[in-house]
C-alpha cells in the first residue's frame, strides 16, 4: 500500500466540467436518489447499521436535496414494488474501444437489457464481456472531522483496517481503496473506531487496462455515459479511461 496525493483524473475532470455546464440539479438529485435506493435495498433502512445509506443521505443533504426525496427513495427501496429487484452488472464496448461496466438495479432484466442494447447499437458498440479489464474494489471518502488527525495518522489507521491504498484529494478529503469484500470492515474501523467522518462509500470498478483516447473523444463518451445513466434501471457506469 502506498500513500499518495491525488487530484481527479482527466476523465473525472471532463465529466465534472460537462456536468457543471449541462447537468441540472434535478439530475443530480436523481443520481443521489439511486445511491440511497441501492444502499437501502442492500443494507436496510436503519442508518445506525447501514453506513453506506448514512453516507448517501449525508451527500444528499450537502446538496440541499429535499427531505421528501430522501424519504421517497428509502420507501421505494423497501416497498413491495422493489421486493424482487436485484443488482445486475452488464458489460460492453463503446466507441474507440472503451470498455463499459454498467451497474443496474432492476425488477425486469428483459426491459433493462433491451434498453441497454438499444444504447449500444446507437453508439456502434456491443454488449460483450470486458470485466477482465477492471478490478472490483471498495472506495471510501472520509474527512478527519474533529479528530485533529494528520494524513500519516489516517494512513496508519487505514493500513491497520486492511486498506490497500490511500490518497489525499484536492478538497481536503481522503480516499481509501480496499478489497471490495472488506468495504464494511474498513469503513467501520475508520468511522466507529478512529472517529473519521465518512463522506461516501461504494463498490467501484477500477480499470487495470486503459483506453487511449483524446479529450474530444472523451467528451463524446461523457455524453454517452450521461445518457446511459439516465435510464431508470442504471445506477452507475464505469469506463476504462484514465
Amino acid at each position: 500500500m502506498q500513500k499518495r496525493h491525488s487530484g481527479h483524473s482527466r476523465w473525472s475532470k471532463i465529466r465534472h466540467s460537462k456536468g457543471a455546464a449541462d447537468v441540472k440539479k434535478g439530475q443530480m438529485f436523481a443520481s443521489i436518489s439511486k445511491d440511497i435506493l441501492t444502499a437501502a435495498k442492500e443494507g436496510g433502512a436503519d442508518v445506525k447499521f447501514n453506513l453506506r445509506l448514512a453516507a448517501a443521505i449525508k451527500q444528499a443533504k450537502q446538496v440541499d436535496m429535499p427531505k421528501d426525496n430522501i424519504e421517497r427513495a428509502i420507501k421505494r427501496a423497501t416497498s413491495k414494488e422493489y421486493s424482487n429487484a436485484e443488482s445486475v452488472v452488464y458489460e460492453g464496448l463503446g466507441p474507440y474501444g472503451v470498455a463499459l461496466i454498467i451497474e443496474c438495479l432492476t425488477d425486469n432484466k428483459n426491459r433493462t437489457v433491451k434498453a441497454l442494447r438499444n444504447k449500444f447499437n446507437r453508439m456502434d458498440g456491443s454488449m460483450t464481456p470486458v470485466g477482465y479489464m477492471f478490478d472490483k474494489r471498495g472506495r471510501i471518502w472520509f474527512s478527519k472531522g474533529d479528530t485533529g488527525a494528520s494524513l500519516d495518522d489516517m494512513y496508519d489507521r487505514a493500513i491497520d483496517a486492511g486498506a490497500d491504498d490511500i490518497a489525499e484529494l484536492e478538497d481536503g478529503k481522503v480516499e481509501v481503496i480496499c478489497e471490495f469484500s472488506r468495504l464494511q470492515t474498513v469503513t467501520q474501523a475508520l468511522a466507529k473506531e478512529a472517529g473519521y467522518v465518512i463522506e461516501r462509500m461504494e463498490g467501484t470498478y477500477i480499470p487495470n487496462t486503459l483506453a487511449e483516447i483524446n479529450d474530444e473523444q472523451a467528451e463524446e463518451l461523457a455524453t454517452i455515459v450521461d445518457d446511459i445513466e439516465e435510464l431508470d434501471d442504471v445506477l452507475k457506469v464505469h469506463c476504462n479511461i484514465a
